[in-house]
């Protein structure tokens, strides 16, 4: 009888092991402090004119020509599905026509939006640098 208990506690542990990994976020590391820009066309945007930024405290920006189109917050869920929540417009007024799950599949540079109404291609935003010659490493900015 005793064997019956231990083998129930098993299953249990291996059951519990395979739904945290099914779980599990694949985007976890690879959106959190990034920015993408659109590599084709989205909502009327042409390539290159909109970003999305997914800072690290949970927030997410974002701009068409360098304005604000909405920003909230996000979360990984389970797999390539992040939620936004708390989504607002460009005016700062909550926004009923955006947010809910989206999938997000990132490879290298490159990231696929996919939303009900369409999917999206993005590549990594190359970061911000300064004028050639300049060094702005110590706080004298020399």
């Amino acid at each position: 009888m005793p064997r019956l208990p231990r083998t129930v506690a098993l299953l249990v542990v291996c059951g519990v092991a395979l739904l945290s990994s099914a779980c599990s976020s694949s985007n976890k590391g690879k959106i959190e402090g990034t920015a993408w820009v659109n590599a084709e066309t989205v909502g009327g945007a042409p390539a290159g004119m909109m970003t999305v930024e997914f800072n690290a405290d949970g927030t997410f920006v974002m701009r068409a020509g360098g304005i604000n189109v909405a920003s909230g917050k996000y979360s990984l869920g389970s797999a390539d599905y992040v939620t936004l929540s708390d989504v607002k417009d460009e005016k700062g007024q909550p926004s009923d026509k955006a947010g809910g799950k989206v999938k997000i599949k990132v490879d290298g540079d490159n990231m696929t939006w996919t939303e009900q109404k369409g999917t999206y291609k993005f590549t990594r935003a190359k970061p911000k640098s300064d004028k050639a010659g300049e060094k702005t490493d110590d706080k004298d900015g020399k």
